[in-house]
């Protein structure tokens, strides 16, 4: 009896984690194929002389025409072409 209390238990427990996990590991697809200077810098541990450089050597970078705006933003299926990744899709 108690030994049938412990595998209820334990399949208790692995249905828990199994549906966390399903639900907080998905990392929410891109809507817009856009990422900020700043997520990608983080995301490639790369500084700005080296963001900087890329863009020399074409990599675009997209900023909104609005005056006073600093943000910019890159696509990132140009920054997989341009470091030569094939997206996987």
């Amino acid at each position: 009896m108690f030994e049938k209390m412990i595998e209820d238990l334990k399949s208790n427990i692995l249905e828990s984690v199994e549906r966390y996990l399903k639900n907080h590991e998905k990392i929410p697809p891109k809507k817009l194929n856009l990422i900020s200077k700043t997520e990608l810098k983080e995301e490639l541990n790369i500084g700005d002389k080296t963001l900087s450089s890329w863009e020399h050597a074409g990599l675009r970078q997209y900023i909104p025409p609005i005056e006073d705006t600093r943000k910019a933003y890159y696509k990132i299926s140009e920054v997989l072409k341009f470091l030569g990744v094939e997206e996987c899709e």
